[in-house]
């Protein structure tokens, strides 16, 4: 009786050997197709050469500031591309929960940009980036209308981060 116990735990402990070599060796074979590539020095001398033209108001005047603190790390280089953005606010929207009342809004941001060549004036990229985030926990209108100040500038800061993150790969295709 105890031979036969013992002769089962051996088998189902090779099986689980088994299944997990199995297991490892499709994970590997899946992931033999994604090429993991770096940012090199191509790439971060084409973000160089982009100029940002300003966008209005407050939070344009973040969205600028966070996207050439990106664009241009260790330098601005001689401009070639020009980044046109405009950035728009939707209404906020009273969150609901059911059965119960909810003073939280949801705040969508977009941000619409086109990428131009500066030689030629041809657009090589345009593309819309949405960010939203939700506010108004506080009871107070002053908080209120803080919460909503600080939502705006969040996401322009955040949409900033996602344009440039967009043009990285941009620029990381084109030198394939």
């Amino acid at each position: 009786m105890w031979l036969s116990s013992l002769f089962g735990n051996i088998a189902s402990m090779k099986s689980f050997q088994l299944s997990i070599i199995m297991l490892c060796s499709l994970i590997l074979t899946n992931c033999g197709d994604v090429t993991i590539r770096q940012l090199g020095n191509e790439n971060l001398r084409s973000l160089q050469q982009i100029a940002v033209k300003d966008v209005s108001g407050r939070e344009g005047q973040l969205y600028g500031r966070e996207l050439r603190k990106l664009l241009h790390i260790g330098g601005k280089a001689v401009e070639n591309y020009d980044l046109i953005s405009s950035i728009s606010v939707s209404a906020s929207n009273t969150l609901s929960v059911q059965g119960a009342s909810s003073t939280l809004k949801k705040m969508t941001m977009a941000a619409n940009f086109e990428l131009r060549s500066l030689p030629d004036g041809e657009t090589l990229i345009t593309d819309s980036i949405t960010a939203d985030a939700t506010l108004g926990a506080v009871t107070s209108l002053y908080g209120q209308d803080k919460s909503e100040t600080h939502a705006r500038e969040r996401l322009a800061i955040l949409l900033a981060q996602r344009v440039v993150r967009r043009l990285q790969l941009y620029f990381l295709n084109q030198s394939q």
